[in-house]
């Protein structure tokens, strides 16, 4: 997987089904920019949006834009929000840029008959034993859902590749953090629980001042590849985060 697709990715997976939540957690419209960059012998740098909306039919559509020099990614997905669960419909995604091979991905979730529809391999995968599985966009707000409502572990399950693939994470500890847009934040640090001999680190702090809007996110390897995503500004349910 290219390293840049891989950063924003990391906390992608799929909420197995789960009834143990401290409080009720609803959605709201927002809109929030990231700055991004990537240590591979020099710095690339880039830009990501995410946004959030509710459409007329009363599904919901999560977006991530990432515009950088060496490449730009469309993601979307379209899905029901149920019992505290995103319920993934239709996922998006497209990746082109320079010296990348350009990559599509397009599923359509099939509820009624326990398949999700791989458009982009002619393929159809069936999801019978993964009832909560989601796409990768649908399971990353899957996860600010659960530590909004007061969950420290989590398992989840994406698609991948014809098959599926499991995530863990687990709330660590909680810390100021010096950010660069804000100043001093307090957070809760979240870890993707790996294999004792996985090369990677994937970490991420949350303000629950913000209502756990994901504030930064670093992934280090032992390659020498350094990933790292910073808030720089945020407006949530109509109202701007002032530093």
């Amino acid at each position: 997987m290219d390293p840049i697709r891989r950063l924003f990715l990391t906390v992608a997976a799929a909420v197995l089904p789960s009834t143990a939540f401290a409080q009720d957690v609803d959605l709201y419209p927002m809109t929030t920019t990231y700055g991004a960059e990537l240590e591979r012998g020099i710095t690339i740098s880039g830009e990501a949006t995410r946004s959030l909306e509710r459409t007329d039919t009363g599904r919901w559509v999560y977006r991530f834009d990432v515009d950088s020099f060496v490449a730009d990614i469309r993601e979307s997905s379209r899905f029901r929000f149920e019992d505290q669960t995103v319920i993934s419909e239709r996922y998006r995604y497209s990746l082109e840029g320079f010296f990348l091979s350009n990559r599509y991905k397009k599923l359509d979730f099939d509820w009624d008959k326990d398949v999700i529809v791989d458009r982009e391999n002619n393929q159809r995968i069936d999801m019978s034993e993964q009832p909560g599985v989601q796409d990768q966009l649908g399971a990353q707000l899957q996860l600010w859902v659960d530590l909004r409502a007061g969950k420290e572990t989590m398992e989840y399950v994406i698609p991948d590749d014809g098959d599926f693939k499991d995530y863990q994470f687990e709330v660590l500890r909680e810390e100021t953090l010096d950010t660069r847009e804000f100043g001093d934040v307090e957070t809760v640090v979240v870890e993707r629980i790996r294999d004792e001999d996985s090369p990677r680190t994937t970490m991420m702090w949350f303000a629950p001042e913000w209502d756990h809007l994901l504030v930064r996110l670093e992934q280090t390897n032992d390659e020498g590849e350094n990933f790292e995503i910073y808030l720089k500004s945020a407006t949530l349910d109509g109202e701007r985060i002032q530093p």
